[in-house]
């Protein structure tokens, strides 16, 4: 399952951050109120058909934001956003005028997010992701950058679920998302991201 996504039409540490819509462990975030917020954030999001809300749950391995379920299916998305901190960005921008300085591009931060968590999705059995390619990326979901792992699951994250599919979508100066794809049966895990897939977009 290494190659889960063949993308193109379906070919091919850090914190959570503090400005958050879920303020209560196990809340159910509605449509309404997820749109609402990541509009903010130059994101889209059309519910996918056959799809409900379901209750966020606190969890020490990743947090996130909103949740949704297949109604007649095992199998749940779950997504986490982490916009790109402008401070950040103004930080690493003034350091790379002093040669003496070192920083971090702050629009690299999120392979080390992505390889964080899918240790702690795993039990720490898996470190690594296969790339996306960038023309494709761009063109789908108007992103920069993107990564993904397929698992078993072994985390707080994933009680209840067997799979789970990781797929990371970072934009230049605007925000990293993680898109979390939970199932219990392998064979049908592929053909049930389709619907979902493309679900959240950049604008």
């Amino acid at each position: 399952m290494k190659n889960l996504i063949k993308f193109s039409v379906l070919s091919v540490i850090f914190c959570a951050f503090s400005f958050t819509i879920q303020d209560k462990p196990d809340k159910i975030v509605k449509l309404k109120e997820f749109e609402k917020h990541i509009d903010s954030l130059g994101i889209n999001f059309k519910m996918p058909k056959g799809y409900k809300e379901v209750a966020t749950k606190q969890n020490k391995d990743l947090f996130y934001i909103f949740a949704i379920k297949n109604e007649k299916e095992d199998f749940e998305v779950r997504y986490s956003i982490q916009p790109i901190a402008e401070k950040e960005l103004k930080k690493y921008q003034e350091c790379e005028k002093d040669p003496n300085c070192h920083s971090l591009d702050p629009n690299f931060y999120y392979k080390s997010w992505a390889m964080a968590n899918i240790s702690n999705m795993t039990g720490l059995k898996k470190h690594g992701y296969g790339k996306f390619p960038e023309a494709s990326v761009k063109k789908e979901f108007n992103a920069d950058a993107g990564l993904t792992q397929f698992f078993e699951v072994d985390s707080q994250f994933g009680k209840g679920y067997k799979y789970g599919q990781m797929v990371v979508l970072h934009k230049d100066n605007v925000a990293d998302v993680i898109i979390t794809y939970l199932s219990n049966n392998k064979e049908k895990h592929s053909s049930l991201m389709h619907t979902p897939f493309y679900s959240l977009t950049f604008k």
